[in-house]
């Protein structure tokens, strides 16, 4: 069977339509024909050259898709050791680890020394991104059954945001409190929205997000943020120590990954407060701290790449009971087709949507956000 792939091109960031025989499967490989696939912002910055990427590389790791066969004898199972079945809804791990190297056997699997990321590798056989009418899994990789009640646009982008936040709360929780504490958000994108209605329903207190996007600022007040501030109206963290009685918030999240937006969350700390970082995935200028500062005011500071299955299954969990009460269907715009990838990417550029779509077939969808 011939099917469609738009390969990215690095050096005229282009995406090219080009065809693909299926191949033979080898054994524990997953043939998965994609239903739908978000636009990170992480696939933003490779479009437009501020993220390397190598040739003939298939975009988008943000995939909704149906089992459409599997490689060998074997039936591959999911992460819970449910067999898995043809057509069955599922995604998978954006990164996948091989489990036996010295990260990998460290509770960090997401910084395998031979890590495999979709939507961020060359093509091989098959297509592993999901700008394509299928994508094959490599052997190995984490696969989660996408319960019915949730829609494929609030599904897709549970292996990438709704994870690497659960990621970020559950490495926030290994030091300090969430339920009760004043916390926040710098960045009202995905990760930034995503990350408000995460901590309102593990109990904060005080939810406050930092962005110059005066819609987006809107918007995440209906997942769960107390308050909204400005860099445009305000300085701040001299605003947030007064609205935390002169002390700073127990912790802050960097979601956005500008040198401002990193220096922002360090400031607004208290003394012995967090500040988390997860947005810097692109090259930025150099950060100036002085150790003495660390130590006085005793803070942690964390870094968060990516994240394991375990935030996987907890961002599905997550989204699956969090839709009916917070409206993420309406974080992703309506959804163009395959053949328009390139129109999708450029609107995505051009309107900064929370989320732009493309899909293919009939995915399970309800109330997307208009153009």
């Amino acid at each position: 069977m011939t099917r469609h792939a738009f390969l990215f091109d690095p050096e005229s960031r282009s995406l090219a339509k080009q065809a693909f025989d299926d191949a033979a499967l080898a054994d524990g490989e997953v043939r998965i024909r994609v239903t739908f696939c978000t636009i990170c912002g992480s696939d933003l910055h490779t479009y437009t050259g501020r993220r390397s990427a190598p040739p003939q590389c298939v975009l988008g790791h943000e995939i909704v898709g149906l089992v459409d066969g599997w490689g060998g004898t074997d039936i591959p199972t999911d992460v819970f050791e449910q067999p898995l079945s043809i057509g069955q809804r599922v995604t998978w791990a954006m990164a996948v680890g091989c489990g036996s190297c010295f990260y990998c056997t460290r509770g960090l699997s997401q910084k395998c020394e031979s890590l495999f990321k979709y939507g961020h590798e060359s093509i091989r056989q098959h297509p592993t991104g999901g700008l394509a009418e299928s994508c094959v899994l490599i052997p190995g990789t984490p696969v989660i059954p996408i319960p019915d009640s949730i829609p494929d646009a609030v599904a897709c982008p549970a292996n990438c945001a709704t994870a690497t936040v659960a990621a970020a709360l559950r490495l926030t929780r290994q030091t300090h409190a969430i339920e009760h504490a004043s916390a926040m958000i710098v960045g009202a994108g995905m990760l930034g929205i995503t990350a408000a209605a995460q901590l309102a329903e593990a109990g904060a207190r005080s939810i406050i997000v930092v962005d110059r996007d005066a819609k987006r600022l809107q918007l995440v007040q209906r997942f769960g943020a107390t308050t909204i501030l400005s860099p445009d109206d305000c300085d701040i963290p001299q605003q947030i120590k007064q609205l935390t009685e002169g002390r700073g918030v127990d912790i802050a999240f960097d979601f956005a990954g500008f040198l401002p937006a990193v220096e922002c969350c360090l400031e607004s700390i208290r003394i012995g407060g967090l500040a988390l970082l997860a947005g810097s995935t692109f090259p930025s200028d150099p950060l100036q701290l002085s150790p003495e500062t660390i130590l006085r005011r005793m803070l942690t500071i964390r870094g968060l790449h990516n994240y394991i299955t375990e935030d996987l299954v907890e961002a599905v969990r997550f989204l699956e009971a969090a839709q009916i009460k917070y409206p993420f269907a309406e974080l992703v715009s309506q959804p163009y087709p395959l053949d328009q990838a390139e129109q999708a990417f450029e609107f995505a550029l051009a309107e900064r949507p929370i989320r732009a779509a493309i899909q293919l077939g009939d995915g399970s969808q309800l109330d997307l956000a208009t153009e």
